[in-house]
């Protein structure tokens, strides 16, 4: 990379040379990787077997839609790219050597790519094309009109092909591209934040997808859509407002959802706001927060031979992979490259950097469409989030969603028999939230659980104090089953993880020399009409479950938890406490807690101090039995 520029990025060093030599990077393995006349690139790594066809067009599609962004932000530079990528798609449509658009078809999430490449680049690359070229393109884009797709951000894929061939002439799609609009808007809950399809699917879709693809959208149908863009821009503008806590001070990510390999993708919408002139943050901050992601990445190792791997960092991470990924697919990393579109006087690239708020005070931000609390401190440069209302899939118990906290400094423990960071019955799997509350120093959430053949009801509530994050839970159904609790992995792969596990005080941790993860037993107590609120010792082990394939962050990983004596009643409650911090913050002798309990809260007293804990009570929310449900414009 270049020698940083500390003057105008005292904070991160990059600038926008940085960025161009990331680019440049990516598409020089790309051209390395390419054959038929540079339409088909073959990512699968020194070794492996050669990409199929749909993954050799994901490998073209992902990096063009990256050299269209390099040419748009420097046209009178890039004659080669131009040249190179005006061949390759004449070649690709005359040779007819793109897979078919069908129903539920990869090849259309690439073409949309594609399409986007060529709106940005029009006038280099899509008015240079010969006529015959053109109609072979808006052909083969025309394929997608009418198939079935899955009813989620994919409605908006065909959407965007219908927008680029209405946008250049080719007939008149707009009824299609209405349809998807307005199918998205089904699904907005607030603060700039959708779900990805019915359900509560909330991750960082939100920033690649659904504040992506609409834009583009709106720029290509023009005028008409004005209105529809102006709303895009008023919900971009309330989505940064809480998404820009989603990152640590050192760059990294919340480490939540599926797509994970898709990095500094999530740094897409800072960038589109500033196309599209929506203030929300400041120009200095939106360079500090996406080229301190992009560092974040880089330091790892991602980009040392401009390959990207099927995982986090340089390493592979098949834990943190979906079913649909294939070697090219990490290269939707190019969405994250859109301000490359802003010119060098841009103030996005001129401005002196300006810090992130966590680095100015600790930060509390509700976020509450999606249900979820950001405790973010200046002392460690964390990003903590407290979920109680993102589920993914709703028909599967998937860790990247189904977990009580995520954070910039974990990842989730997966493929394991345990659970992370979550209350559980030893294998038992957790269907979809119920109720969810989010409040500015807490929340609860209400979900059920299948173990050993029953239904049992969780109602979990948390209040954060004094660094640590205090929990109590009503748990119904689950006499003779033993509960767990635990708190965030930590992960390292710098052999430098320890253990601590001090059953007297009912505590455990896991350290590493620049994390530590703690929990502690509060106490429990009975809850029904006999003997309500009296104190039940449930002789609670404190452990240490180690997780054998490491995690997204380390290649050694263990997480702390207690785990009770099977249940005597059938309804109680349970206390217990958490804290992620590079400073330890459980560390004194054990405190004494008493509850009080009610129908609808509870009453915790803590040494001298009570926290108050109630149920959710917010609507129960519909529950998606189809699962994935099917979209067709």
């Amino acid at each position: 990379m270049p020698p940083l520029e500390l003057e105008r990025s005292p904070i991160t060093g990059y600038g926008r040379a940085h960025w161009i030599t990331a680019a440049d990077r990516i598409l020089g393995a790309a051209r390395r990787r390419s054959s038929e006349h540079g339409a088909s690139v073959d990512f699968a790594p020194d070794g492996a077997a050669p990409a199929g066809d749909i993954d050799r067009l994901e490998g073209f599609a992902r990096t063009f839609l990256l050299a269209a962004m390099r040419i748009a932000g420097d046209p009178g530079g890039s004659e080669e790219l131009i040249e190179r990528y005006r061949s390759a798609l004449s070649h690709a449509v005359a040779a007819r050597l793109w897979p078919r658009l069908a129903d539920h078809s990869q090849p259309t999430v690439e073409a949309a790519a594609i399409a986007i490449g060529l709106h940005l680049a029009q006038a280099e690359l899509w008015d240079r094309l010969d006529r015959t070229t053109q109609e072979r393109l808006c052909a083969w884009f025309d394929q997608a009109r009418g198939t079935w797709c899955a009813d989620n951000n994919h409605v908006l894929l065909g959407a965007t092909l219908a927008a680029f061939t209405t946008s250049v002439g080719a007939g008149d799609a707009r009824p299609v591209v209405a349809n998807a609009l307005d199918r998205m808007d089904d699904w907005y809950v607030g603060d700039g934040w959708y779900t990805d399809g019915d359900g509560r699917r909330f991750d960082h879709y939100n920033a690649y997808a659904f504040h992506w693809y609409p834009f583009f959208i709106a720029r290509m149908l023009g005028a008409e859509l004005d209105e529809r863009r102006q709303l895009y821009r008023e919900r971009l503008a309330s989505f940064l407002d809480g998404y820009q806590h989603l990152f640590g001070a050192d760059g990294a990510p919340v480490l939540i959802g599926r797509s994970l390999i898709y990095r500094w993708a999530v740094t897409a919408p800072f960038w589109m706001a500033r196309l599209e002139q929506v203030d929300a943050i400041s120009a200095g901050r939106t360079r500090r927060l996406a080229s301190g992601a992009l560092r974040y990445f880089v330091d790892g190792g991602t980009l040392d031979d401009g390959m990207l791997s099927l995982g986090w960092q340089a390493a592979p991470t098949p834990g943190i992979v979906q079913s649909y990924s294939g070697p090219g697919s990490p290269y939707w990393a190019s969405k994250g490259f859109l301000g490359l579109l802003l010119p060098e006087d841009d103030a996005v690239w001129q401005q002196t950097e300006s810090p992130l708020e966590i680095e100015r005070r600790d930060v509390r931000k509700v976020i509450a469409g999606p249900g979820w609390l950001i405790d973010a401190r200046t002392d460690d440069g964390i990003a903590r989030l407290h979920n109680f209302g993102s589920d993914g899939h709703p028909l599967r118990d998937d860790g990247l969603y189904r977990r009580l906290a995520f954070s910039s400094a974990t990842a989730p423990a997966l493929g394991g028999t345990g659970r992370d960071a979550d209350l559980t019955v030893e294998g038992a799997a957790h269907r979809p939230v119920l109720r969810a509350t989010v409040g500015a120093n807490g929340g609860a959430a209400t979900r059920t659980l299948d173990a050993a053949g029953r239904q049992v009801q969780t109602e979990i509530a948390m209040r954060l104090h004094h660094g640590t994050a205090v929990f109590v839970a009503r748990v119904t159904g689950a006499v003779a089953l033993r509960l767990v609790v635990s708190a965030n992995a930590v992960s390292t792969s710098n052999a430098d993880l320890e253990s601590s596990v001090d059953d007297a005080a009912r505590r455990a941790s896991t350290t590493t020399t620049r994390l530590t993860s703690t929990i502690h037993w509060l106490g429990a107590w009975r809850c029904g009409d006999v003997a309500n609120g009296a104190p039940v010792d449930l002789a609670p082990e404190a452990g240490v479950e180690v997780v054998p394939a490491g995690t997204a962050l380390g290649v050694e990983a263990a997480y702390p938890l207690l785990r009770t004596r099977p249940l005597p009643d059938d309804a109680v409650v349970i206390a217990w406490r958490t804290s992620l911090s590079a400073i330890p913050r459980i560390t004194e002798s054990p405190v004494a807690a008493t509850a009080s309990i009610s129908s609808d809260r509870v009453a915790l007293t803590i040494g001298d101090g009570t926290l108050w804990f109630r149920w959710s009570q917010a609507p129960a929310g519909v529950q998606d039995g189809a699962g994935q449900r099917v979209f067709r414009p």
